[in-house]
């Protein structure tokens, strides 16, 4: 009976690593904002097209191959923390997203602008008029919302801080509380050190939307909008997000599928002038992390904890060749992840003096100043006249 039974054991293992649970597809619950960011939205790049990069860059094929899709999910009034709390509590006559949770491995949910249309910080008895968007009616609803999401390990959930709006459509006091808001769905509550939530179920991820297109006031920067008076997203914002949308998204879905910790670096590139400057990077982890770069002229910030901006200042590029610096962050039981700051060239230049030289009938040779940061060549149109044929700088 004994050899039976372990011989049942050791075949059953084998079948069991292999049934590993997969969290690579899902649905982008979305409204008009979510489209845009979806793109094309007049823009080279989509979410679509970004899952082909990351897939081929981390050799995704069949099964292994991430992939979304998304649908227009019905509106609930203007306030839509309030209405995706009382979806998830299965309040919504003739609503029920629970088709679509077990349809799906990964759900991602997101609010509209209005939601950043706050009014004040809001107090307990808020909770009696739940479409009142005070910072502590948002909160209250969030945390219902993971609560229930916690329940579902079968899935992984994304959920978006607040759309924002351009300052045309605001006010400072709004867009502060937002801002407010959204710092602490991210930076407090997503890294456990919200006092009422505890520690941050590990199926749940918050993408920052908000803090991708805003100024140090939160209001949507112009660059990203389509006009002054409208605050849905236009190219340049498909562009920026929608590549950080994949990279966080699914990084942090399949750290929840294989156990592991999670460490997502966005953007993949930074690409900046010749000039010297700073460029960013957004940290996404729970974990401490370190960052070193592999140039002399491109210095990074050192380290981190938790969610955070890594800085790269670089110094001037005088060549004429682009440069390239790559960016190793680690945090303990996390796999590395690499970035890399491009710099662009800096612009030939040539200068030539005197413009003359007048010599005497004589045999002999006159000399030129060239002051340039590439190679040249030089040549003279007559016989009786022979010259430097190169140099460079």
């Amino acid at each position: 009976m004994r050899k039976n039974i372990l011989f049942f054991l050791i075949i059953l293992t084998p079948f069991l690593t292999s049934a590993q649970e997969l969290f690579r597809s899902g649905r982008f619950l979305h409204h008009s904002t979510g489209q845009n960011i979806w793109g094309p939205n007049g823009s080279q790049t989509s979410i679509p097209l970004q899952m082909e990069i990351y897939n081929t860059s981390h050799g995704y094929t069949g099964t292994n191959a991430v992939t979304m899709s998304k649908w227009w999910w019905p509106s609930g009034g203007d306030n839509e923390w309030e209405y995706w709390h009382r979806i998830f509590d299965d309040e919504v006559p003739g609503v029920s997203i629970t088709p679509i949770l077990n349809s799906n491995k990964i759900v991602v949910i997101k609010s509209c602008y209005p939601s950043s249309e706050m009014v004040g910080w809001g107090q307990p008895s808020d909770t009696l008029t739940p479409t009142l968007k005070t910072n502590y009616n948002h909160k209250w609803h969030w945390r219902s919302i993971v609560n229930v999401m916690a329940q579902r390990p079968q899935n992984f959930f994304v959920i978006w801080t607040n759309a924002p709006h351009v300052a045309g459509n605001t006010n400072a006091n709004a867009a502060g509380l937002a801002k407010q808001f959204c710092e602490w769905a991210k930076d407090t509550l997503a890294v456990g050190l919200d006092p009422v939530m505890g520690s941050f179920p590990p199926n749940i991820y918050v993408f920052d939307y908000f803090s991708k297109l805003t100024d140090e006031n939160g209001f949507q920067m112009l660059q990203y909008a389509v006009s002054n008076t409208d605050s849905h997203p236009n190219a340049l914002a498909t562009e920026l997000v929608a590549p950080q949308f994949v990279t966080e998204i699914f990084d942090a879905a399949i750290a929840y599928e294989q156990g592991g910790a999670i460490l997502s670096v966005s953007p993949q590139n930074q690409n900046v002038t010749a000039a010297a400057g700073s460029t960013n990077f957004n940290v996404a982890t729970t974990l401490a992390w370190t960052a070193q770069s592999n140039a002399g002229w491109c210095t990074v910030t050192p380290s981190g904890n938790g969610n955070g901006t890594l800085t790269a200042s670089y110094t001037e590029n005088t060549s004429t060749t682009s440069r390239t610096a790559t960016i190793t962050i680690s945090a303990s039981g996390a796999p590395d992840q690499t970035v890399s700051v491009i710099q662009a060239g800096a612009a030939a230049t040539l200068s030539v003096s005197p413009q003359s030289q007048n010599v005497g009938a004589a045999q002999g040779s006159a000399n030129f100043s060239v002051v340039s940061n590439t190679s040249w060549t030089a040549q003279s149109n007559t016989g009786w006249c022979t010259v430097t044929p190169s140099g460079s700088g």
